[in-house]
């Protein structure tokens, strides 16, 4: 009899979760109805868990509100990212779960890209069915009882760029297929029981940021990574890994070399790490001299060398990042004074203990013991050359940063703010004969066989000068002149790179900590409609039928209308005729990633739509659904004929969004948007005056380019495609440099050949004074600005243009620096209020009186 009823009760559960899964598939509209089926037996499969209760009490899927614990997305009738998170040390399921059957019912949600399932208990190896999960982008299976090797399917999954397989039980050597995975950016495989060596094949990842192997069982030489140019990320805590200490790139944010075998000195280059915010290398036997300068990296936040061998002689008046946390030098043989910058007064945390320092409270070894100890450690050969001594000063960044998980450290705000005060009186200058100096450039002008622009360009600026300093503009014109004959020699010499490399403000610690990073896209410009298929009789309602009066313009990038939604949204709609036919599934990948181009200063994705022919199924036109930007452009607010000119300080602001619209294009999808070819007709501004770039390079214009030009600027391609394709970032970095000139000298640029002079006449200003550089500025905004401000923002421009792309910053390098120029110029304001002053500086009021 019990089994009677045991038998109805199983009968009886049976028909409650068909009649669930019927009463939670017949009214929703959104998801077929094998994906719907396929979420309520993962459901029952876990085991009911709390992170699923939602499940039970709604019928639409796709609209369950995000929450810590569970998120679904869904793209039209498919789960497209399912994210769960169970309380963490939750005990392993039950004996009777299968790994298996769990990854087989996920493998119907065939467009899954994002797959996030975190500390549910689920153990068991990694069946074969995740194969079946061909389109994963992230996968994050963290902190569950995963075991066995990791499984050859992985490799199968070709789209992959996140694989987050941590805190977890996992055996054997990680696969040498794992540098197959081209598109990774993030690989964490830390606390889990790997063993054997890191293959070389890590190093074929050049799109890596974060490398994660920590608390392993992993020994031997770390091969060579310095190929991989994006790691920002490396943590190899509590291996066995050694003796030298590897080849690395020079862009790390943090590099934890923890608790290892590591038995070498340290590359002196290690100083030139500029971004590096954490370096920890504690609990190795790392021998040789210690390098005093790493306590003045730019962006050092927290150094940890204890428990080393480090030998050198220490001195007090050495300097520290000013805004360094901890320090760690304990367990060392370093003699000498400790820097008086790791004093107690100076509100940082210093642990020295067991050195030789002098005159120090926390316990010291007689000096005789280093010197004893020093001559017994053993430097490996290749260690034995002289190290130079690197020195200067610190430079002025600064972040906060928190320990994530007991083991990252970043810094990501910058704090740095420099006041700009200066007081005192300039005597009046006579005024300067503008004509002379004209004549005296005619007749150079002959002599050097100049271009005849170089002149007009000069004219241009000089005669717009309200009253010039003589000797500035002569200083100008002469050293203008130099500048020109040498260029037309090619014996044109770069300038220094004054600017170092700064800190990124990517929060590189959410890479790792949160997998959705690579799809966090779907988070910018939430004011925005959902990106949908329209159909294409709805745009053409939109548009009357594409008539001419709601056309925009034409070019290299299709046709463009306005138009108008049964809702009153202004759209967009940019027309693709399509050279190649392929079927609508060819472009799906492209519509994808446009998908995803929603951020606050871009013009962004709304929708698309396919058009086909009647007899064939393949695409003749696509198009393309943007937000409407009925705005003005940045250049009609700086160099336009008319209107009301932007202040100094919105300028620095606008400057700020195109950067940040820039660094979203590069690192908002991946593969990022490169060599955009950025206008400064593309920068269009809002009634708040916040920025919005309205042309990119979008995917499928790309394959779809025809050619049209004129001659202007606004044509030319700075080298050649393979050369733009080649540097790509820098390139962007260049296009910006160009609009930064026109916001800079309040001049509109229309051919190529005026921005060498016009780099020129900035780099020669740096080496005059502030009136100099007054003078050459746009004349709306003369008075307005610091001079540190201007100064920065001639130093970035000149950087930006730079002939050589190995010499233009990187993105993040530009957005650090206008940041700063931005916070000088505001505090620069206040103080002028503050002491009822006209925002101008002492100088320029001597020269305006």
């Amino acid at each position: 009899m019990a089994m009677a009823m045991a038998k109805q009760l199983c009968h009886f559960h049976h028909f409650f979760f068909v009649l669930l899964f019927f009463l939670a598939t017949r009214r929703t509209h959104q998801l077929q109805h094998s994906q719907s089926y396929a979420l309520l037996k993962f459901q029952k499969l876990l085991g009911y868990p709390s992170a699923l209760s939602s499940l039970r009490s709604t019928r639409d899927f796709c609209n369950i509100e995000p929450t810590s614990y569970l998120t679904i997305v869904c793209y039209e009738d498919n789960v497209t990212q399912l994210h769960v998170v169970g309380d963490s040390g939750l005990s392993p399921l039950p004996q009777n779960f299968s790994s298996d059957s769990l990854f087989a019912t996920l493998g119907t949600l065939s467009s899954l890209k994002v797959l996030s399932l975190v500390s549910m208990g689920v153990w068991g190896p990694i069946p074969e069915s995740i194969s079946q999960l061909s389109s994963l982008e992230i996968l994050n299976i963290s902190s569950n009882h995963f075991s066995g090797a990791i499984p050859n399917q992985l490799s199968l999954l070709k789209n992959l760029q996140s694989l987050v397989l941590g805190d977890n039980d996992f055996t054997g050597e990680i696969p040498t297929w794992i540098g197959s995975l081209q598109g990774l950016a993030v690989l964490s495989m830390r606390r889990n029981f790997l063993s054997g060596s890191v293959p070389t094949s890590v190093n074929d990842l050049q799109t890596l940021r974060v490398l994660d192997l920590s608390n392993n069982h992993l020994q031997g030489e770390l091969p060579g990574l310095s190929n991989l140019k994006n790691l920002q990320v490396l943590n190899l805590e509590n291996n066995t890994l050694g003796p030298h200490f590897p080849s690395l790139p020079t862009k790390l944010v943090s590099l934890v070399l923890r608790n290892n075998s590591f038995r070498s000195g340290i590359p002196s280059n290690l100083s030139s790490y500029y971004q590096l915010q954490k370096l920890d290398l504690s609990l190795n036997g790392f021998v040789g001299p210690f390098i005093p300068s790493l306590l003045s990296l730019p962006s050092i936040k927290y150094l940890d060398v204890s428990t080393n061998k480090f030998t050198g002689m220490l001195f007090s008046n050495y300097s520290c990042n000013s805004n360094i946390l901890f320090v760690n030098l304990s367990s060392n043989l370093l003699k000498g004074e400790l820097p008086s910058c790791l004093k107690a007064e100076n509100e940082v945390v210093a642990l020295y203990a067991r050195n030789c320092f002098s005159n120090e409270d926390q316990h010291q070894h007689p000096p005789t013991f280093c010197q004893t100890e020093a001559l017994a450690v053993n430097v490996m050969p290749h260690e034995q050359k002289q190290r130079k001594r690197t020195t200067g000063k610190a430079v002025l960044v600064s972040s906060m940063g928190g320990i994530v998980g007991g083991a990252l450290v970043f810094g990501v705000v910058f704090l740095v703010v420099a006041r700009v005060n200066k007081k005192g009186s300039v005597k009046a200058p006579e005024g300067s004969t503008l004509e002379q100096v004209k004549s005296q450039m005619s007749e150079k002008d002959d002599e050097a066989k100049t271009p005849r622009t170089v002149l007009s360009v000069m004219e241009n600026i000089i005669s717009r000068v309200p009253k010039p300093n003589k000797e500035s503009v002569r200083t100008i014109a002469r050293s203008m002149m130099e500048q020109v004959v040498n260029r037309v020699h090619h014996r044109h010499v770069r300038p220094a790179r004054s600017i170092v490399e700064h800190a990124s403000s990517v929060n590189t610690a959410k890479l790792l900590t949160d997998a959705r990073y690579i799809s966090q896209t779907m988070k910018m410009g939430t004011s925005l409609p959902a990106y949908r298929t329209f159909a294409l009789d709805e745009l053409k309602e939109a548009t009357n039928n594409f008539d001419a009066s709601c056309f925009i313009s034409e070019g290299a990038r299709g046709q463009i209308y306005k138009g108008s939604l049964s809702d009153g949204t202004q759209i967009a709609v940019r027309s693709l005729k399509m050279k190649k036919r392929h079927g609508p599934q060819s472009y799906m990948h492209h519509i994808e990633l446009i998908s995803k181009l929603r951020h606050p200063h871009l013009v962004s994705a709304l929708g698309h739509c396919f058009e086909c022919n009647n007899d064939d199924p393949s695409v003749s036109s696509i198009y393309l659904i943007f937000e409407f930007a009925p705005y003005k452009s940045l250049r009609g607010c700086i160099s336009g004929p008319s209107g009301a000119k932007l202040s100094w300080a919105q300028r620095i602001a606008a400057a700020i969004g195109v950067v940040k619209g820039i660094q979203f294009l590069h690192t908002g999808t991946v593969p990022g948007l490169y060599s955009n070819n950025l206008k400064i007709t593309d920068i269009l501004l809002d009634n708040n005056l916040n920025v919005k770039i309205c042309s990119y390079n979008l995917p499928l214009l790309a394959e779809n380019k025809t050619v049209v030009g004129n001659g202007t600027f606004s044509s030319v391609v700075k080298g050649n495609v393979q050369a733009r394709t080649k540097d790509g970032d820098k390139n962007d970095v260049y296009d910006f440099g160009v609009i930064l000139l026109e916001i800079i000298l309040g001049r509109t640029i229309l051919f190529h050949n005026e921005v060498g002079t016009l780099k020129d006449l900035l780099q020669v200003s740096l080496a005059t004074d502030d009136i100099a550089r007054r003078s050459i500025v746009d004349p709306v905004i003369h008075k307005q600005c610091s001079d540190e401000s201007m100064k920065r923002m001639m130093e970035l421009c000149v950087r930006c243009v730079s002939e050589d792309p190995t010499d233009r910053p990187s993105v993040e390098d530009a957005l650090w620096n206008l940041q700063f120029a931005a916070q000088v110029q505001n505090s620069w304001g206040r103080d002028s209020i503050d002491t009822g002053e006209s925002p101008a500086s002492p100088a320029q009021e001597t020269q305006s009186s």
